[in-house]
């Protein structure tokens, strides 16, 4: 075969690959897709939303969405969305907000590195999730659970330590 040849037969196999990794992609990721859109309607059918900044799934003692976005009067809401319960809808002024939450957070613990913070539900109320480590060597993950209303520490939860072959 010719060097035309053999980069025409390079260039279609590689052109498979990547039509043959997209449609798996697409595949797997399309349940995950549509339940986003499907929250995305229920929520804005619940608590009439005109925009939506962010969608949460949370998954603890049970799965739950939490959407966030803004009303018709232009008030940031929040909406939580479980299988077995009625939609819950608060207003973020309501609540202690993630800026609040992270700053009282830093300063009870100064050494720890938050990962990650989010709304969820523990127990069918409304929490922020709070995934951080206490930058100790063997280093521990904790997930904390403060209260959505009042920024009160619920629940906390060490994970065990990571070892070391």
């Amino acid at each position: 075969m010719t060097l035309q040849r053999w980069m025409l037969v390079i260039a279609a196999c590689l052109l498979l690959f990547i039509t043959v990794f997209f449609i798996y992609f697409r595949d797997i990721q399309n349940p995950q897709w549509s339940a986003i859109r499907d929250v995305k309607k229920q929520a804005i059918k619940v608590a009439d939303l005109v925009s939506i900044k962010n969608v949460y799934n949370h998954i603890w003692n049970k799965e739950s969405w939490v959407v966030e976005g803004k009303n018709q009067e232009d008030e940031k809401v929040f909406v939580w969305l479980a299988e077995d319960k009625l939609p819950e809808i608060i207003k973020a002024s309501e609540g202690i907000s993630e800026r609040q939450l992270t700053n009282m957070f830093k300063n009870e613990k100064p050494d720890s590195e938050l990962k990650r913070i989010q709304p969820g539900m523990l127990d069918d109320k409304p929490v922020w999730e709070l995934y951080y480590s206490d930058g100790q060597k063997p280093q521990h993950f904790f997930y904390d659970f403060y209260s959505f209303d009042n920024g009160d520490l619920i629940n906390s939860y060490k994970l065990p330590a990571k070892t070391e072959p």
